[in-house]
């Protein structure tokens, strides 16, 4: 197989814990996501997207703030990384309820990142304190699609403290693209012979688990049956003996004319 059919070959998903890209954040830019990366049939719908055949689920971004706005329960942060696009970035709110101050600290679902909103336009706080225009940020999270245009779901937010982090930012990006992105994933035969036991034994261990409830059930069927047998039998007696007139003690029971 040639290097060029290799890195198209879309590797089933039980393997993809075995690509470098699947678990890691993939330093991308805002142009990759909305023109590198792509979807393939069969994976349409899942935010599961491809850098050549490498299957990608965290990316990573740094750029300026440029634009925030609130759209009902959602702060959009937009990220300008210089690289031709600019891409928005998600963030939740949170409903907040009286006294949960302790178990969540902001009103997001990212414990670091806070929105105030004040005339209805948002302000946004990183580690208590405001992000102004212009501030360069470090963003984390999931790829995904709003009215046809991609976006990141925020998963975790950073400010990159100088001009010499956003360079050494750049340099990473442009590693990881050499080193890993631009590599075709290829899956050896020790890789899917290791995944492969790996998932046979999990089907095992889940037929066992689904024997064992079978047998729990039957047994506790079984005690419930007994159960329901020895009550009928009971009532059976009962009603023999009272048809019969034989219930035990009713000799003693005082006549309504004595």
């Amino acid at each position: 197989m040639s290097s060029r059919a290799r890195y198209h070959v879309i590797h089933p998903k039980r393997y993809w814990d075995e690509s470098t890209t699947w678990k890691n954040w993939n330093k991308l830019t805002a142009a990759d996501i909305h023109h590198t990366l792509r979807t393939e049939p069969g994976f349409e719908g899942q935010n599961v997207f491809f850098y050549g055949n490498n299957p990608i689920q965290f990316v990573r971004v740094v750029g300026l703030l440029v634009d925030l706005e609130q759209r009902g329960r959602y702060t959009i942060l937009s990220i300008d990384d210089s690289s031709g696009a600019c891409v928005d970035v998600k963030i939740e709110r949170r409903h907040v309820k009286a006294g949960d101050e302790a178990e969540y600290p902001t009103n997001t679902t990212i414990d670091n990142v806070h929105v105030k909103i004040e005339l209805a336009l948002p302000t946004l706080f990183l580690n208590a304190k405001p992000v102004d225009m212009g501030t360069v940020l470090e963003v984390k999270g999931t790829v995904s699609v709003f009215r046809n245009t991609r976006q990141i779901d925020l998963a975790r937010l950073f400010r990159v403290k100088d001009t010499n982090a956003e360079a050494a930012a750049w340099i990473k990006t442009a590693q990881w693209k050499m080193d890993a992105l631009s590599q075709a994933w290829i899956l050896s035969n020790e890789q899917r012979r290791r995944v492969d036991e790996k998932v046979r034994e999990a089907e095992r261990q889940e037929r066992e688990r689904t024997r064992k409830r079978r047998e729990w059930r039957a047994k506790r069927g079984d005690k419930r049956r007994d159960h329901e047998e020895k009550k009928e039998a009971k009532r059976k007696r009962s009603e023999v003996q009272y048809n019969t007139g034989a219930l035990y003690g009713s000799h003693l029971l005082p006549h309504p004319w004595d």
